[in-house]
């Protein structure tokens, strides 16, 4: 288990060359489900491509493996409908996540995650910066979540 901002920054590394093709710089969120990594490639002028979690044969903590470049897909419509973990303007981070029974369990920090499946096993959750450093960061486990444009709603 893992979360979505250690992945940020690694470089994503071709099995079959060595080649580096990229850097992930951020999770992107479908339906409670880490679908895939948003990876700038390093060019003369910086394109952004999606990488699905499927096609990422191991994930360590120096880099991202995949087999083929061809694993490197333009970011599409479908993309940009999901919310992104840490930047854009559909970010889950920061937005205030509510328990169904209506308790406001904190501000989203980041995603723990399965790397082989994608599937969500937590949330980080902060109350503040006074209370990290007090009582350190909340981990939050539920199932079913709802993200609207101002929060999220997650069955415990």
């Amino acid at each position: 288990m893992r979360t979505v901002q250690a992945f940020v920054g690694l470089p994503v590394i071709e099995r079959a060359t060595g080649i580096e093709k990229g850097r992930v710089i951020d999770g992107l969120l479908f339906e409670s489900r880490i679908i895939g990594f948003l990876v700038q490639k390093r060019r003369l002028f910086s394109h952004t491509h999606f990488l699905s979690v499927d096609a990422v044969t191991s994930a360590g903590s120096e880099a991202m493996m995949i087999e083929h470049a061809c694993a490197l897909e333009p970011v599409s419509h479908k993309h940009k409908q999901c919310y992104s973990i840490v930047t854009g303007k559909r970010r889950f981070r920061g937005k205030p996540l509510l328990s169904s029974e209506g308790e406001t369990l904190g501000l989203v920090e980041d995603v723990y995650f399965d790397v082989e499946l994608g599937t969500i096993e937590g949330y980080e959750v902060t109350d503040g910066w006074l209370s990290d450093i007090t009582e350190g960061r909340k981990i939050v486990r539920g199932k079913d979540l709802v993200i609207s444009k101002d929060r999220a709603v997650l069955s415990l």
